[in-house]
């Protein structure tokens, strides 16, 4: 009797993990994504540190920046170790990097500590840990109610891999008649993108049956061997679309319509990923979010040119879901140069990603505020290991701090289905204020983003069609009072305040705009001109990094021989071009400083005091 007691309820309590434990089955847009480096998270097991190669691995101190081209210890026992703390964050899904066995070389100048240089995909790299490893951390997870994503890097191998000298492997990677490979020249050439060289590793000829079958069956075995519960395709760009048509299909009939796929094609322009729209991805990077919401609430741009971009992806990209982001290991993070002010602007960007559509994506440490540089080009975009600086294994009390404030918005995001399941509405937008609305059911969500430096007063009469019967405030500091057919605000600097309701909402429901009639204190009004004296330019508008790079809607005159666009920044550096006749696009030639475009031309730079 006592036996079978202690079955029942050892049965029982399994069951119990089964319901309450797995991952959810709620749709992707549900959950909130955490993306760590392994090798740059928590070290679990020392001894596996320096891997083949004793040179292979150099501690960080914290000054010597050189031994952050090495392996810093990570693994995926740390990754397993650190679960726990993990799903306090209120992430469900945690997307690791590559674990595949990469090259045992420094030929490029730094270790692929990474994970995206592999040359064996069937192994996991010793740096990292072992197979049992691997399938230890995916059920740990999974007991937790936790999703693990694999990150797959199918574009290229490692340059010493194996299949370099096999003379029946030469047709796997593109290659001209003489055997040398492609360089990118052309960033609009589609073809040069699909089969040339990235950062100077051989590309694989995916279109090949025998490519396209093996990159499948590696897919397969990690799947059946592991019980993942998706991938993350890197470089899908740099890969033919007819191959990602094939393999997503392949994935899908194989592993369910649960199994999650999403895609990195990294273009900041939405038309630029219209190929890739509706072709088995769940989800796509938002590459132009990102760039909006950089623009907007780290560099100063105006609201107006942070809400287009939306219009932009639902015009283009109809039939995508997105992947939000606001910094990731191959960009500067978002916090970077930013000052005293660095964790409010931040928080006010995370504040968006939890109440915006998409699917949240968020990178390891940006919950403690750490910063990390990505060295390059004047706008500071460049792919590059200063970025990509070790968890830290004590963080501070200012750390901590801002990680409860993290928690605060995830737990909101998780608390309130219309937060990530409900349709968007605008409400009302001027330079610096952006008001939302989102609805699930009878839930509907009132958001109110306030990226002024200042304490701004607003009122927002309600469109025909709103009722707000009950409003109460259910994150920030704003007040705001609800009286007839309007809402009046008081909305603290750089903050964004949430409330809920019951009511009704139009399904037409128009955002009131001020452009023209409330400009924040912090902003500037910078007047540039083009010279025209030939009278033929009928038309002068601007675009740059302040607008996400599409024409924003600012005053234009003619004086003379003139034509003078006016433009509102808060201080800081701009990168920008002239667009004449709606067509043709220009540096400013009476600019005093330029930079290099990625196309080989000029932008022109503009510095507000």
């Amino acid at each position: 009797m006592q036996i079978f007691i202690k079955i029942l309820l050892t049965t029982v309590i399994f069951l119990f993990l089964l319901t309450n434990c797995a991952p959810s089955t709620e749709p992707a847009s549900a959950d909130i994504m955490y993306f760590l480096l392994i090798d740059r998270f928590v070290d679990g097991n020392p001894e596996n540190n320096a891997g083949n190669n004793p040179n292979s691995y150099l501690a960080y101190d914290g000054t010597n920046s050189e031994a952050l081209k090495h392996y810093q210890g990570g693994d995926l026992l740390g990754v397993t170790q650190s679960l726990d703390s993990l799903k306090a964050l209120g992430i469900s899904m945690i997307w690791i990097s590559p674990f595949i066995d990469n090259s045992n070389t420094d030929y490029v100048g730094w270790w692929p500590y990474h994970g995206y240089h592999p040359i064996d995909f069937y192994e996991v790299d010793e740096h990292f840990g072992t197979l049992e490893d691997l399938k230890a951390l995916v059920e740990a997870a999974h007991l937790r109610g936790l999703k693990i994503i694999f990150d797959m890097p199918f574009n290229q191998t490692a340059a010493d891999h194996p299949w370099i000298d096999d003379e029946s492997k030469k047709d796997w990677f593109h290659t001209d008649e003489n055997g040398e490979p492609y360089a990118i020249t052309d960033w609009q050439n589609q073809k040069q993108i699909e089969i040339g060289e990235l950062h100077g590793l051989p590309d694989l000829a995916q279109e090949r049956a025998e490519v396209s079958d093996y990159l499948f069956e590696v897919s397969k075995y990690w799947i059946e061997e592991t019980g993942c519960d998706g991938f993350r395709l890197d470089a899908v760009k740099h890969a033919p679309i007819s191959f990602w048509k094939a393999y997503t299909k392949r994935i899908r009939d194989l592993a369910g319509p649960d199994f999650l796929l999403l895609g990195e094609v990294f273009w900041g322009e939405a038309w630029r990923i219209e190929p890739y729209d509706n072709i088995g991805f769940d989800f796509l990077f938002d590459i132009p979010g990102y760039y909006a919401i950089r623009n907007t609430f780290n560099k100063g741009a105006g609201i107006g040119d942070f809400s287009k971009f939306y219009e932009l992806n639902t015009q283009n990209l109809p039939n995508t879901s997105f992947a939000t982001l606001i910094d990731n290991h191959d960009v500067a993070r978002f916090n970077v140069d930013l000052g005293e002010n660095a964790w409010k602007k931040q928080l006010l960007a995370l504040g968006w990603l939890m109440t915006a559509p998409g699917l949240p994506v968020v990178y390891s440490g940006t919950e403690l505020g750490m910063k990390g540089y990505a060295v390059g080009d004047v706008s500071g975009e460049s792919q590059d290991y200063l970025n990509r600086l070790p968890y830290p294994e004590a963080p501070s009390d200012e750390q901590m701090r801002q990680k409860q404030q993290f928690v605060e918005l995830t737990n909101l995001r998780n608390q309130y289905p219309a937060l990530s399941q409900g349709d968007f509405k605008e409400l009302y937008k001027d330079w610096s204020i952006y008001a939302y609305v989102r609805g699930w059911g009878d839930e509907k969500i009132l958001t109110c983003l306030n990226n002024a430096a200042t304490q701004e007063f607003i009122s927002i009469p309600l469109p025909y069609g709103m009722n707000i019967s009950e409003i109460h405030k259910i994150y920030g500091e704003a007040v705001i009072r609800h009286e007839e057919d309007e809402l009046l605000l008081r909305l603290p600097p750089n903050t964004m305040s949430v409330w809920s309701f019951e009511g009704e909402m139009s399904d037409d429901l128009p955002a009131r705009v001020e452009f023209t009639d409330r400009l924040s204190a912090d902003y500037q009004v910078q007047e540039l001109f083009y010279i025209d004296k030939e009278s033929n330019i009928d038309q002068l508008q601007i675009a740059g990094d302040f607008s996400n790079w599409t024409a924003g809607d600012y005053v234009t005159s003619r004086r003379g021989d003139s034509l003078f666009i006016e433009v509102p920044l808060k201080p800081g550096s701009y990168q920008y071009k002239f667009i004449l006749n709606g067509d043709t696009w220009i540096a400013d030639p009476q600019a005093a400083v330029f930079s290099t475009d990625p196309y080989g031309g000029q932008n022109s730079i503009l510095i507000v005091d």
